[in-house]
């Protein structure tokens, strides 16, 4: 299992890297990160199985966001290539803040949710394999690599006369936009709900397994 979870989470992690739709960079960012959730399964130690569950969390709301964020531009440009777009921080300023955030979450910045999920995962894998945490960890500065290219492309440079006409989000969308952000920065900056919610079943676990 945890050789299946490093395949899984390098290989998202390259596939993403050579993308230049949104939707499919967010997909293989995805299965990267499915990656992670096999390993801290696989690794059976508290901290590890922890994160797992923290980055299935994350992981669900992080995703929504970056959906949400992809529908709306996409309602109002019909294309999801990355080559079409260019300073969009200046057209569309909120739409680029909030896909930020989520973009920083998914590569694991600290204080975002990301980083509470990976950093469990992290230690678990290095606590009963460390080969494999350095592998995790190759994936993480992959996960940097396609989230930071993107944003160079699509956020900045040169301004597409293209979409001198496109407007920032919608208030329906800021608002769903704002309360899957919420739970991101307080997952990240306050964990502690989050892990104690497990924690019964995570300390049971070896011993439930041993029974099955």
């Amino acid at each position: 299992l945890m050789v299946l979870g490093v395949i899984g989470a390098v290989y998202g992690a390259t596939a993403a890297l050579t993308q230049r739709d949104f939707k499919l960079i967010s997909g293989y960012s995805s299965v990267s990160h499915m990656g992670y959730v096999i390993m801290g399964l696989a690794t059976m130690n508290d901290v590890g199985v922890t994160g797992a569950v923290l980055q299935m969390f994350s992981h669900g709301v992080m995703t929504a966001l970056v959906f949400l964020l992809i529908g709306a531009l996409y309602d109002q440009a019909h294309t999801r290539d990355l080559k079409d777009y260019g300073g969009i921080a200046k057209i569309m300023p909120a739409w680029v803040v909030f896909y930020t955030v989520a973009g920083l979450a998914n590569v694991g910045l600290p204080g975002l949710s990301g980083f509470t999920a990976e950093f469990h995962i992290f230690v678990g894998t290095f606590h009963s394999y460390p080969l494999f945490g350095g592998l995790a960890i190759f994936a993480a500065a992959l996960a940097a690599g396609y989230m930071l290219r993107m944003f160079s492309i699509v956020f900045f440079g040169p301004t597409n006369p293209r979409w001198a006409d496109l407007k920032d989000l919608r208030p329906l969308e800021a608002m769903g936009a704002v309360t899957l952000l919420a739970a991101i920065v307080l997952m990240g900056v306050w964990w502690a709900p989050f892990t104690d919610s497990v924690a019964a079943t995570v300390t049971h676990l070896p011993g439930v397994i041993g029974i099955a």
